[in-house]
């Protein structure tokens, strides 16, 4: 199947001039955050590549920390949004 131009838009970093970054999650088992705090930085991940100025998705960033500690083992894990933007939005 052969996608027409209307299906698909490259996207031209050459045009990002600022890029916001969102951090979801903590490598730090002691300082996590909390469950509405995910919900509100989510909120703005949605905001920002929904509203105008319209945002891109242009990286993700996933990293995981695995902790022993006594008997028991904690895994960590953090993702990094990376939007970028024509321009820097007013509403940042």
């Amino acid at each position: 199947m052969i996608f027409g131009k209307e299906n698909y838009s490259a996207i031209d970093l050459s045009e990002v001039r600022h890029i916001e970054r969102i951090k979801i999650g903590s490598l730090n088992p002691l300082t996590g955050d909390e469950e509405d705090n995910h919900q509100l930085k989510m909120d703005k991940i949605n905001k920002l590549l929904n509203g105008s100025p319209k945002g891109m998705l242009i990286g993700k960033d996933l990293s995981v920390k695995v902790i022993r500690i006594g008997e028991h083992t904690v895994m960590c894990q953090q993702i990094c949004y990376h939007i970028g933007f024509k321009r820097k939005p007013p509403s940042l």
